[in-house]
């Protein structure tokens, strides 16, 4: 049974940093990196974005050092499960790991040149140190950035340990994370989530889409099938009448 915890204001240190009121400057690749961060992460928050008991957020600070609100990390995305979510929003713009109660559960982030380095060192070190049980690390440039399109990474005896990813005769790349009981899908430039009990997509809007689409070829089979029936009993109608005229002439002779 999943509860719920009160998060008591316990800040030592309440300074906030210049950041919060300075205007950041947009990176030359940020728009290549919101497309791919922005349909993951709202896949996320389709799936558990609406409980109460799970925190999910994209660029919000987590704070980590209760002697210092000044040191936090940014994520690109994270959840954290079992908090009390409202609580926690209420004390935003950081999510203070010690009022939290606990660090995040999952941790995504989304390659550029700028922050690759970061990513792939110092953030990773941190993560592990911090007890994020899984990190991921999605790369919209197809691996030119991580290295690879994706990686898992699973928490084993503090340190990280690489998630499988399996090759599909098409060259897809799929990953479980067994956290989220979700499968990361990427596939020629394209990330997806999957339910991996169906290996069918979890975005609701791809499957209203298919569902419509379905819809509409039943129906033109139903209509090209009633226009079919129609011609064929018109056909049979004048056939009739053509045989109803010859035997009326027959017998007039």
């Amino acid at each position: 049974m999943t509860t719920t915890r009160t998060i008591p204001n316990a800040w030592e240190v309440k300074t906030l940093p210049d950041i919060f009121y300075e205007q950041p400057e947009i990176a030359e690749d940020a728009i290549v990196q919101e497309i791919t961060l922005d349909r993951i992460k709202r896949l996320l928050w389709q799936r558990y974005g609406g409980r109460a008991d799970v925190f999910i957020a994209g660029m919000v600070y987590v704070a980590y050092d209760k002697s210092n609100g000044n040191k936090r990390v940014q994520p690109d995305c994270f959840i954290s499960f079992d908090v009390d979510a409202e609580a926690i929003r209420w004390r935003l713009p950081n999510y203070w790991l010690w009022e939290a109660g606990k660090a995040p559960d999952f941790v995504m982030e989304v390659g550029s040149p700028n922050t690759a380095q970061n990513d792939l060192g110092p953030k990773r070190d941190l993560y592990a140190e911090m007890g994020v049980k899984e990190y991921w690390l999605f790369d919209p440039a197809d691996g030119d950035i991580y290295g690879q399109p994706m990686q898992g990474l699973r928490l084993v005896d503090g340190e990280y340990q690489p998630i499988d990813t399996q090759i599909g005769e098409d060259e897809s790349l799929t990953s479980h994370s067994a956290l989220l009981h979700l499968d990361f899908y990427y596939h020629e430039g394209e990330f997806d989530v999957l339910d991996p009990d169906t290996g069918s997509t979890i975005d609701e809007l791809t499957i209203a889409h298919e569902d419509l689409r379905q819809i509409h070829e039943r129906l033109d089979l139903e209509r090209e099938t009633s226009l079919a029936e129609r011609q064929a009993r018109l056909a049979a109608e004048a056939e009739n009448a053509s045989l109803r005229e010859q035997l009326r002439r027959l017998q007039e002779q």
